[in-house]
């Protein structure tokens, strides 16, 4: 079977090939939400582009998700509108270029401690702030998940909680050295160094290092989609 994947995440590509899928890669520029805020302007100035359009008004063309999209992020509130903005429009972007004859794949992942949500850091003094905040506590990792076939699309946030033992200094110092954290939501990689950060989760693996296989593979089956297996 064959996937477009609206991402460059090399963990992204690396988990649906191990299904035996064949996988393009094609991640297009996307000024993505960060903040909670962010995602309800973006939503508020579709919406109201999309009311005042009238009856000649062409705005599905230049917009990256359709008005009939936007009912795909009704159930979604705070951190988890958030990621699933992000993962629907990625998709949106994709699709437009490669069509939806083969399924499309998108997805975002989010760190979220207490309501702040932590992305990629900007640099080490950043990731070395994140790794301080999470040492010792629990956090939740977010993967929202589009899946975009012919006339289907579907959405999905996955929620995994994750317990960071009480990290010394010398090492959140040792881990940032790596280079490791500064690519990554949350500033840490549980399939890499960073897994020896992480105490125990609750939830999909899968879901922490970038997207929820499980998941996507019921998503591909409601959609109708051949030959998954």
């Amino acid at each position: 079977m064959k996937i477009f994947l609206a991402s460059g995440s090399p963990r992204r590509l690396q988990l649906l090939l191990q299904m035996g899928w064949t996988v393009e890669v094609h991640s297009l520029p996307f000024a993505e939400a960060e903040t909670v805020d962010e995602a309800i302007e973006a939503l508020e100035s579709l919406r109201n582009r999309f009311l005042y359009s009238g009856e000649n008004g062409n705005i599905e063309n230049d917009s990256v998700i359709s008005e009939k999209d936007m009912t795909l992020l009704l159930p979604y509130r705070n951190a988890d509108l958030v990621c699933a903005y992000n993962a629907l429009c990625k998709g949106r972007a994709a699709a437009k270029v490669t069509g939806t004859s083969f399924p499309v794949v998108a997805a975002d992942t989010i760190v979220v401690l207490g309501e702040q949500i932590l992305g990629k850091p900007s640099d080490r003094a950043d990731a070395k702030y994140m790794l301080n905040v999470l040492s010792g506590k629990a956090h939740t990792v977010k993967t929202a998940t589009a899946v975009l076939y012919k006339e289907k699309a579907l959405l999905q946030v996955v929620t995994t909680s994750v317990h960071f033992r009480r990290l010394a200094e010398e090492e959140i110092n040792w881990y940032v050295g790596t280079g490791e954290p500064l690519d990554k939501a949350g500033a840490y990689g549980i399939q890499g160094k960073g897994a020896v950060l992480v105490e125990r989760i609750e939830g999909s693996y899968d879901n922490v290092v970038g997207l929820p296989l499980t998941a996507v593979y019921e998503m591909l089956r409601r959609a109708g989609v051949d030959s998954i297996i």
